[in-house]
């Protein structure tokens, strides 16, 4: 054998050595086995490729804790997935295309752009189908198992609508408002105006106040919706009720105070459903959260070292 070939010879062995030793090192990590949740297997790629999946699309930085918290969510789905089996359903890939669509309009991407990213962060598509998955699942057992069960009585609905505080109801309410504006130059006796406005009983008087201290401007605005105000002035409306006038304030504009002539609240059928909506809401997410941890108890969680 010439000494040329014989040189080659060596050096593809060599590359083929490195091939082999760089794809058992990539097949143990698949193989390393982090948890086993009743006889299903979660491996380190699986913990290392969600992650990756995570910091790809979050401002999460890779820490200690995230590995924990990323183990935790995959026996989470795992669970949940084996659970939805045992109620005879299942995710349906037309399911899981539908929410990679979703994801992709949420970030305005067009279709197919999501797994081109993927491959190009060298991220596993699999694990984003198995986030979706198990997203999707959970859905499915909550609208089986839990929604049945919700129900808000007349009772807890009247206790809820009593204890809500006056400033939720001003949250879709629109405010019959007075307004008197300074000049941000003018100085102001803060102890005689307020105790001028104490003396104040109608949005007029509020008006005429205003024009014989000379204000910028004094008037009514009309009804005005509280969210469209600014936060700073929606903070201190929310504070008062009908009659009641606020502190002053300081603005860009000037330093403004607004009296509150009338309340218009939301139509009470529509403010009672809210109410029922979120004691529904409130039953949902405890009810889940107990049969979640019910099905946890009932498994096989071997987590390995």
């Amino acid at each position: 054998m010439g000494k040329k070939l014989k040189n080659l010879l060596i050096k593809i062995n060599y590359i083929f050595i490195l091939i082999f030793l760089s794809f058992k090192i990539s097949y143990a990590d698949i193989q390393k086995i982090a948890v086993v949740v009743n006889d299903e297997i979660i491996s380190e790629y699986d913990i290392n490729e969600r992650i990756k999946l995570i910091t790809f699309s979050s401002e999460i930085n890779k820490d200690k804790k995230i590995r924990k918290n990323v183990l935790n969510l995959l026996i989470d789905e795992k669970i949940k997935i084996q659970e939805l089996a045992k109620l005879g359903l299942k995710v349906s890939q037309e399911e899981i295309n539908k929410g990679i669509k979703i994801i992709e309009n949420q970030n305005k991407m067009k279709e197919g752009d999501l797994t081109k990213k993927l491959i190009e962060m060298n991220i596993s598509n699999q694990s984003l189908i198995d986030q979706i998955s198990g997203e999707l699942a959970w859905q499915k057992i909550v609208s089986r198992k839990i929604l049945p069960q919700i129900v808000v009585s007349e009772n807890e609905l009247e206790e809820a609508s009593r204890i809500e505080t006056n400033n939720f109801k001003l949250k879709s309410s629109k405010l019959n408002l007075s307004q008197i504006i300074f000049d941000n130059n003018k100085n102001i006796d803060k102890k005689v105006l307020f105790d001028k406005l104490n003396k104040v009983k109608s949005c007029s008087d509020f008006e005429a106040l205003g024009n014989n201290l000379n204000a910028k401007n004094s008037t009514n605005l009309g009804y005005i919706n509280i969210q469209d105000t600014p936060k700073k002035i929606r903070d201190e409306l929310s504070n008062i009720k009908i009659g009641g006038k606020t502190k002053l304030i300081s603005t860009d504009n000037g330093k403004l105070l607004f009296m509150i002539c009338d309340i218009k609240t939301s139509d009470n059928k529509k403010q009672k459903n809210q109410i029922r909506q979120q004691i529904a809401r409130k039953k949902i997410f405890n009810l889940s959260k107990k049969y979640l941890d019910e099905i946890k108890r009932n498994s096989i969680i071997d987590i390995r070292k």
